[in-house]
């Protein structure tokens, strides 16, 4: 049985290493296009490319795995039974469980490796990756920039022409950062340098146009040369300062360290809200008393009744304290929504994390007996197959991040429930394929034959 076992790992890993290298090839290489815009003629060392595309490939690389599990133990075992070797394992008292065991070995082990990739690897790369954007945004700004597209950067939305060896036609800047100001520059060309301590832009043959709401006045401005700097630190890319992580850039200390923060004061919200009630209700209280006896000396001459004097700057206080404590009870009613939020897409990271992973698991125990039934280990086939899955787990993964976001669905089951529909599926088949004489055909019916059956 021992031979048996190294014989399926043998023959998963051939399939794997060409599929993973297929997958990861072809998702880089359509990265890489879609981004190609980007490095051309832009003057960027060869270095900062590789660097760029390297911290890219994590990700295209947590997703490849699982996919390429799939497909090589489609082809696989669907050799193995295209061979009749299933069938002779089989007749000398060989189970279909029994051939699961290896399967189930490789997919842990890639399992117990993507884990650590997902949880601290990957989160390292896009950190390296935000990093690495904002150095290149801050020795080549232009390189951000994209001819004939609105361009939201640097606080300004700006719009270019041609571009041509770094200098850019027929630009327009729209900066409404200043409420009152509403400015508009137009300018024939134009190039944008980086500074020490900032960006530069010159601007040449164009107009200045203010049009200030406040007064109502509108101004236009012609010069044949305009400078407009903008301070690293106006736009969050000083390079002394460090880079706030996000969740996908996040480990899983990080993020567990984030959600107990989140919990302490999601916690503190509850105690305050219950305090902040109970001091409502005292005041309202006494608010209604004192108001009481505002009525009761109403027809006492005011000026002479010291009392009612006393009473009505009481009551005034009163209702200050009780509008106080409205703002603040609403204020945390807005916190408390964002703060669990934030708490649920955290989690959803986390099981995202290691859900993927764990579909490695899950797409063994669907491979072997789609490649079973099919009896055809070409890769054209599996890669159909593998792909129809795939699509419909990717679609339980998107929609349930978002659902788990919005805070609709719980982040555990957002995250899993792609996991247990296929593994439900996979059983299902497992069952149809441990059958006797049960096969399934892939290939599509010849024209010639169709036409056999109509005559």
């Amino acid at each position: 049985m021992k031979i048996i076992n190294k014989y399926i790992f043998r023959e998963l890993i051939t399939p794997f290493c060409l599929s993973l290298f297929i997958i990861l090839f072809v998702l880089i290489t359509q990265f890489f296009i879609k981004h190609i815009d980007r490095f051309l003629g832009k003057g960027l060392s060869i270095s900062i490319v590789l660097k760029y595309l390297l911290f890219n490939s994590a990700w295209i690389f947590s997703l490849a795995v699982p996919m390429a599990v799939l497909i090589a133990t489609m082809m696989a075992f669907g050799r193995l039974s295209s061979d009749n070797e299933i069938s002779a394992l089989k007749s000398s008292g060989i189970s279909y469980f029994n051939l699961l065991k290896p399967a189930i070995l490789f997919g842990t082990l890639l399992m117990l490796f993507m884990v650590p990739f997902n949880l601290w690897i990957l989160p390292e790369m896009n950190y390296n990756h935000k990093i690495l954007t904002q150095k290149v945004s801050r020795q080549r700004p232009d390189i951000q920039i994209q001819e004939y597209q609105k361009n939201d950067l640097f606080g300004k939305v700006i719009y270019v022409g041609k571009e041509n060896k770094g200098t850019f036609n027929n630009i327009t800047i729209f900066d409404n950062n200043n409420i009152n100001n509403n400015i508009t520059i137009f300018a024939k060309s134009g190039d944008f340098k980086s500074l020490d301590d900032g960006i530069l832009f010159n601007l040449k043959n164009g107009s200045l146009h203010n049009f200030n709401q406040k007064t109502d006045e509108y101004q236009k401005t012609y010069f044949e040369n305009y400078q407009i700097s903008i301070p690293f630190d106006d736009i969050n890319v000083n390079p002394n300062n460090k880079l706030l992580r996000n969740d996908r850039e996040m480990n899983i200390q990080a993020l567990l360290k984030k959600i107990n923060l989140k919990k302490n004061k999601v916690s503190i919200i509850n105690k305050m809200q219950l305090e902040d009630s109970k001091q409502l209700k005292l005041f309202k209280n006494k608010e209604t008393k004192l108001q009481s006896i505002l009525d009761s000396l109403s027809n006492i001459q005011q000026t002479e009744n010291r009392n009612y004097n006393d009473a009505y700057i009481d009551i005034n206080k009163t209702k200050d304290i009780i509008s106080n404590l409205g703002i603040k009870i609403g204020n945390n009613k807005h916190l408390k929504p964002q703060y669990l939020k934030e708490i649920n897409k955290s989690y959803v990271e986390i099981h995202k994390k290691i859900a993927l992973p764990f579909a490695c698991l899950i797409f063994i125990l669907l491979g072997i007996p789609l490649g079973i039934i099919s009896k055809n280990g070409k890769f054209s086939i599996n890669i159909v197959l593998s792909l129809a899955f795939i699509i419909i787990y990717w679609a339980f993964i998107t929609t349930g991040e978002y659902l788990a976001d919005e805070g609709k669905l719980n982040p555990f089951l957002s995250m899993w429930a792609g996991n247990f529909f296929v593994g439900i599926v996979a059983v299902y088949l497992f069952n149809i394929s441990a059958k006797e004489n049960f096969s399934f055909n892939f290939k599509l019916l010849s024209i010639k034959s169709l036409l056999q059956k109509n005559k």
